[in-house]
């Protein structure tokens, strides 16, 4: 199976490894509509083959921010590695820095045909996703540890969010294919201007809060949670309208405000609720596509969730340079908080049981509860590290710390390939 190296160099993105899941093979798969596929493992050159009586495609795609930037970078090399590994043939005419519609407009663009791909973060719009923001809201049930944490994160909400029928349904109403449900930026920590981990020291505290999750859980530990918008965040932190932000720290990189809040909580035993985006297409472009080129758009997210979790980790490292230059440390709850924070998060559990965008909701929340827990076992038993610290790991991490291939070909096995575009198989 192909991996990538966090680069911007395109020979990163043609090398070929041997995958432990499925052996590259010729056998073509057919569809009625779509013409001919190949199976899944097949090499670049099959590709390249399969490839060559196909007309050219381009699609209109967006990144979140500049080009070359961390938050566009996963999308670029995505991209990349579908025209390198098309052959050329499907090309990305891309508009940077949320060119065409802004983030709480991204859906209707791709439910209109604005653009053909793109991530979408449901939590800006929770009145019309309430089904996956039912899953934003629990997602404090994961590790917020810096690898171990983020990997079982990304696993977990993945395989939930394609687990939850009602969730591909609220995108496909809306003209949308859910080609993958669940990325994100790493977990939530809570970064202040002044010392914030203990029940006294939060009390009274004004803290910008992303969603209704969140915004209980920060008034459960006595601050008082209040909505700054992310062009608005820097000022307000600057001119001490709040205190707090409860954000990822790549959100606080991308803010440039971590030396304004340099003292930072992550607690590995008491999370707060994270977002994630996720990767759409619009329905009619992507039913409208040759069946080898939705193949090779689900086959390449191995590209996409590895440069994801890689500019995550980079903008840790950076993160926790800024900190530590602005003075400051990543330190955990003291125990009076994280005891009631944990509380709180039970609660949360069971209002999440009630949830009416569900059919099943207390089914789904044990689902979600049981896939955290064997994401938790799955990331241990592959030898993935859930002890080091974020300042541990800033000093330790380089792109070739940590190998990434294994947990990918689980994500792949247990969760992805079920859902890959097939036609009938043919030999040939």
């Amino acid at each position: 199976m192909f991996r990538t190296r966090f680069s911007r160099s395109l020979s990163a993105v043609a090398i070929l490894t041997s995958t432990a899941l499925v052996a590259a093979c010729s056998a073509t798969s057919t569809s009625a509509t779509g013409g001919p596929g190949i199976e899944f493992g097949a090499s670049m050159d099959v590709y390249h083959s399969a490839f060559e009586d196909v007309e050219p495609i381009e699609l209109y795609a967006q990144t979140p921010g500049p080009q070359g930037s961390l938050v566009s970078d996963k999308m670029e090399i995505y991209y990349d590695a579908i025209t390198e590994w098309s052959g050329g043939k499907i090309t990305f005419e891309i508009f940077y820095a949320n060119a065409i519609a802004g983030a709480t407009e991204i859906d209707d663009a791709l439910a209109d045909g604005r653009t053909d791909i793109d991530g979408f973060s449901s939590a800006t719009r929770p009145a019309e996703y309430p089904a996956i923001n039912t899953l934003i809201n629990a997602s404090f049930l994961g590790d917020t540890s810096p690898i171990a944490g983020m990997l079982q994160s990304h696993g977990w909400l993945l395989q939930s969010a394609y687990g939850t029928d009602e969730i591909s349904q609220e995108f496909e109403n809306r003209n949308m294919h859910l080609l993958m449900p669940s990325y994100n930026g790493g977990g939530m920590a809570l970064l202040c201007t002044d010392e914030a981990a203990s029940l006294d020291q939060l009390a009274g505290s004004q803290i910008a809060a992303a969603g209704r999750t969140q915004g209980a859980q920060l008034a459960g530990l006595n601050a008082v949670p209040v909505t700054a918008s992310y062009a608005e965040l820097y000022e307000s932190l600057q001119r001490g309208v709040v205190d707090c932000t409860a954000t990822s720290i790549q959100n606080a990189v991308l803010g440039g405000y971590l030396g304004l809040t340099p003292k930072v909580v992550i607690d590995p035993d008491a999370g707060f609720a994270l977002t994630f985006g996720s990767v759409l297409v619009n329905q009619d472009r992507w039913d409208g596509l040759p069946l080898i080129a939705q193949q090779l758009l689900f086959d390449r997210l191995d590209v996409f969730i590895e440069t994801n979790i890689r500019t995550t980790w980079d903008a840790i490292v950076q993160g926790v340079g800024e900190i530590e230059d602005a003075g400051g440390v990543i330190t955990e709850f003291e125990p009076d908080a994280r005891e009631r924070l944990q509380s709180i998060n039970e609660e949360q559990v069971g209002l999440l049981e009630q949830s009416e965008a569900l059919d099943d909701p207390r089914t789904a929340l044990s689902d979600w509860t049981s896939a955290a827990a064997q994401w938790t076992d799955i990331i241990d038993e592959l030898g993935y590290d859930s002890e080091m610290t974020y300042s541990e790991f800033a000093s330790f991490y380089n792109d070739a710390a940590i190998d990434l291939n294994p947990f990918v070909d689980e994500v792949f096995e247990r969760i992805l390939l079920p859902h890959r575009p097939e036609g009938s198989t043919e030999e040939t």
